[in-house]
Parts: C-alpha cells; structure tokens; sequence
C-alpha cells in the first residue's frame, strides 16, 4: 500500500502534566489493512484522519509541557506506529504547540515555580 500525507490543524490535546495545548501537524501514514479501513464511518480519509489525531493525542499525553514547547518529531519506523482502522501513523512532525492560557496552565507555571 502506498503512503499519503495528512495536515492536522488546531487539534486540542492534554499533556501529561495536565495542560490543554493546540498543536498543528503533517503526518505519514499507510492504509495497511483496506477492510479495516473500509469500515470506519464517515467521508473518504476520515478514518486516516482519526488515526492520526489519536497518535498525536497519545503522543502529547505521554510528554510534559516543558517537552513540548519547542517544534519536536515524533519519528517512527515502519510497524511502529498506531495501527487504528487500518491505518498505520508512521512519521508525525508537530510544526506548532502552543499552550493556552487557561487555569491547567497557570497551575502548570506554579508548580515549576515552587
């Protein structure tokens, strides 16, 4: 199967430490398993789409804030990636993080602080 790239922009996730950051986006992935794939519901690519918001989801919930606050790849080789509805997630560049100013992230800055 062939691979594609897929932008994600504006995606809302929670870090580990507990603060809501909006992340853009490119990732690579493969549609590995058609049947799978097929059976997501919803548009064409929707299901492409929903596996990498999910890898990137997990990935920011595994990291602290202080991880995230620069540009970072999220490099993965074939076969590790997030196998979901048929689709593996191999290669995800966040391009943009940004924590908003909310009460998780002035929690976050008091405990750093303390």
């Amino acid at each position: 199967m062939g691979t594609s790239d897929v932008g994600v922009l504006w995606l809302d996730a929670v870090t580990r430490d507990g603060v809501t950051i909006t992340v853009n986006a490119a990732a690579r992935t493969a549609v590995v398993d058609p049947e799978a794939h097929a059976s997501y519901p919803g548009a064409p690519g929707a299901a492409v789409l929903a596996a990498v918001e999910a890898e990137i989801r997990a990935y920011v919930g595994r990291h602290d804030l202080s991880r995230l606050s620069g540009r970072g790849d999220l490099l993965r080789g074939p076969g590790d990636g997030t196998l979901r509805w048929g689709v593996e997630v191999t290669l995800v560049a966040l391009t943009l993080v940004k924590a908003r100013r909310r009460k998780d992230l002035i929690r976050w800055a008091e405990r750093l602080a303390s």
